[in-house]
């Protein structure tokens, strides 16, 4: 323990010595790898020097004593020019070559320098570990070079006495061990780092996997919830009017350009990582253009209660640029700042020219951060927002394939994960920048610098491409002609962030349910506390709770508890649909559904609970619910209600206001839960307690009749007889009478 805690010791210490602020780990690792390279050996040539001179090889002890001072000038190096280890590694280096040279020279040559050649050696493999390549390659080159002269050299070469054959082949082992000894280090090292390297590919490429697979999840249920909206209106089965149908066709149409621009984004993305996709510029005034360009989102933008703002000083500027590119780089980042924006905020994009010097830093983030302009007049776009904000962590991973923000679940919102790849590939190949500011809560800031050029032949303003947001200005609130007993159909929330699913659904449902809508998570969960509806439709992936949130709260609340809930979803795989399940779904759908499969669903979903309500009339009443192993909320709500109505039935002041109460609900939302679990209302179901312990005292007991009435919490005798009677068939004389037969 002692020992590692001096180690840990020295090692923080030496990192406080030699690391800078600007250290990579790669780069700190370099730096204490070259100083356990020279430190260790000073122990060993002292110990060696020293028996050399008393062994009376002072020449030899001399040459050794060269080594120590010099390599204790290079550790001095060392922590004086720690900021570059390169520079002090390859002095290092060579002069182990060096030396070694004037060593074979000194003593003799190579033959009788006792193996003083394979310092030289050592040197150069020991470059493998610190230097560059093009550095290893010209320390072996002078290396080699030195072998050859010192070769050249060798008849003209004396001898010195000293090294006598004996000591020179003893050397010659020593020196021969030592590179022995530096070669199976640098081979270890090699096979460490190779059986690394695979461990890391493996990761990778099995998070690459993990990533394609979310990608195709994400690209699926993209692709899946338009194609919900164009099948099912075009669905002969949806019996939409003639004129429903007309109106239905800006929609149809806007879901069809969605699927257009998926596939779009996808082509256009495997253009760009194949190099392949070029550009086509054209010169023509860009503001005007902007103008046509922001017209389609900010209709986007009104949905959502945010405001979309163009500005610009400039009135007009005739540039170079490629419409179709540039429609893609602001259609993306304009669709993330209404996305990840709350409702009643503001998206402001501003137009300038760049007239003077800016510093990089000022702007945030940069995408590109040594990226040179080809041209002094640059384009500034700032789309600014107010909304959800990002991390500093993860702005420079919003630009990686497939990323999705999962920082705030509360945001949580659909998307494939390519259109800010998209962006970033297209600055880079129109040789821009793009600078991110983002703060938590407050907002982001995208600041994109284009080079302003006029080489592109002139033309007229280009046509804006049809966008996903065409025909999204007008949308169609279909009501579907509900009977005049309206009232008493089911009622039915369907939680979805989708406008269009939404409109869909209501087409297929209005005229079998009440229909009424949660445009997220946490809504539904209010409105379905308050409400408690018969029937709940939930996606699962939207802002807010997901589906799997929602359907786990609402089914653990006793309020809730009994509704029926519907996953609707595109994520078909069956982990998502045994996950559901989980959660307490009572059925799984998947986009695209047929209309009439939601239909049957909804409808034995219902028949299902009517079914149930028999059992919980009974269980109210005459079971003891506490017998069972694990009662669920339902069972326990009857519990808790059966228990205080045991202690007031016989209260006539006693009603459904008292009875909400004692329970902790609203009275509104005592009437839902009773009638879904029973099929009474709650005067009623207090009312039908009363009557069931008056038939147990007409049977247990001899009580008059009218003593039985007053005794369960009537005023009125006749009215008790007449509610008997209605209850079970029978006057109360009758049952007691046949009782007693």
């Amino acid at each position: 323990m002692s020992f590692q805690y001096i180690n840990d010791g020295f090692d923080n210490w030496l990192e406080k010595q030699i690391s800078s602020p600007e250290d990579t780990i790669d780069e700190l690792a370099l730096k204490k790898r070259f100083f356990f390279f020279i430190a260790p050996s000073f122990p060993l040539l002292f110990g060696t020097t020293i028996f050399f001179w008393n062994i009376g090889l002072h020449q030899l002890a001399v040459a050794m004593s060269i080594f120590i001072i010099f390599e204790l000038i290079v550790t001095l190096l060392f922590f004086i020019l720690h900021r570059n280890i390169n520079l002090v590694a390859l002095i290092n280096q060579y002069f182990y070559v060096l030396f070694s040279f004037s060593g074979v020279i000194y003593f003799g040559g190579i033959l009788n320098s006792g193996g003083v050649v394979f310092i030289g050696l050592a040197g150069a493999l020991n470059s493998l570990s610190f230097l560059k390549p093009i550095q290893i390659r010209n320390i072996f080159i002078v290396y080699i070079a030195t072998l050859l002269i010192g070769a050249l050299l060798q008849p003209w070469l004396t001898p010195v006495p000293e090294i006598t054959p004996t000591v020179n082949l003893i050397l010659f082992v020593i020196h021969l061990l030592v590179v022995a000894s530096v070669f199976y280090s640098r081979l270890h090292v090699y096979i460490q780092e190779s059986i690394q390297a695979k461990k890391m590919e493996a990761e990778h490429l099995k998070e690459l996997d993990k990533i394609k697979t979310n990608f195709y999840t994400n690209i699926t249920h993209e692709f899946r919830t338009p194609l919900t909206v164009i099948l099912g209106l075009t669905d002969p089965e949806t019996k939409v009017s003639g004129t429903t149908f007309q109106k239905n066709i800006p929609m149809i149409r806007k879901n069809a350009l969605r699927l257009l621009q998926l596939v779009n984004q996808m082509l256009d993305l495997a253009k760009l990582e194949a190099q392949t996709m070029q550009l086509h510029f054209i010169q023509t005034d860009i503001i005007t253009y902007f103008h046509q360009l922001v017209e389609p989102f900010k209709h986007l933008a009104n949905e959502k209660k945010t405001e979309l703002l163009i500005e610009s000083k400039l009135k007009q500027l005739t540039m170079d640029f490629d419409p179709e590119r540039m429609d893609s780089l602001l259609g993306n980042l304009f669709m993330n700042a209404i996305k990840y924006s709350p409702e009643n905020s503001r998206i402001t994009f501003e137009v300038s020219e760049l007239t003077e010097k800016i510093n990089p830093e000022d702007l945030g983030y940069s995408l590109f951060s040594n990226r040179k302009f080809q041209s002094d007049r640059l384009l500034r776009l700032r789309i600014e927002d107010t909304g959800m904000g990002i991390t500093p962590e993860e702005i420079p991973l919003i630009f990686n394939r497939f990323y999705r923000i999962t920082t705030n679940r509360l945001q949580h919102h659909e998307g494939a994960g390519i259109g800010l790849l998209l962006v970033k590939e297209i600055i880079n190949l129109l040789q821009g920048n793009l600078f991110i500011q983002s703060t938590p809560g407050a907002g982001t800031k995208v600041v994109v610098l284009l080079p302003i050029t006029n080489n592109a032949p002139i033309a007229g303003l280009p046509k804006i491409a049809g966008t996903l947001t065409e025909g999204e200005n007008y949308q169609p609130e279909l009501k579907a002609a509900e009977p005049k007993s309206g009232k008493e159909l089911p009622q039915l929330l369907l939680i979805e962030d989708n406008d269009d699913v939404v409109t869909y659904l209501k087409t297929v449902t209005g005229p079998h349910y009440n229909v009424h809508r949660a445009k997220n998570g946490n809504e539904g969960i209010e409105m379905a506390f308050n409400g408690v509806p018969d029937i709940i439709i939930s996606d699962i992936v939207m802002p807010g709770k997901d589906g799997y949130e929602v359907c786990h709260t609402l089914k653990q609340d006793f309020r809730t508890s009994h509704i029926p809930i519907i996953l609707l979803t595109a994520k078909s795989d069956k982990t998502s649909q045994i996950e559901g399940f989980e959660h307490g779904a009572d059925a799984y759908v998947t986009k695209p559904f047929h209309p009439r499969e939601l239909l049957v669903r909804l409808q034995k979903l219902i028949e299902i609970r009517d079914r149930l309500k028999a059992k919980y009339k009974s269980l109210a009443v005459v079971s003891d619910i506490q017998q069972e192993k694990s009662p669920g909320p339902d069972e326990q709500f009857l519990f808790n209600t059966k228990q205080i109505l045991e202690k007031r039935f016989n209260d006539d002041a006693f009603d459904p206001l008292e009875l909400s109460r004692q329970l902790g609900i609203s009275r509104s939302q005592l009437f839902r839960k009773i009638k879904a679990l029973t099929g009474l209302s709650a005067s009623h179901f207090i009312c039908f307690y009363r009557i069931y312990v008056a038939k147990e005292k007409l049977q247990k007991t001899n009580l008059t009749i009218s003593e039985i009435a007053y005794e369960v919490g009537f005023k009125d005798p006749a009215y008790f007889t007449r509610v008997f009677t209605r209850e079970f068939g029978f006057s109360p004389k009758v049952m007691r009478q046949k009782h007693h037969n």
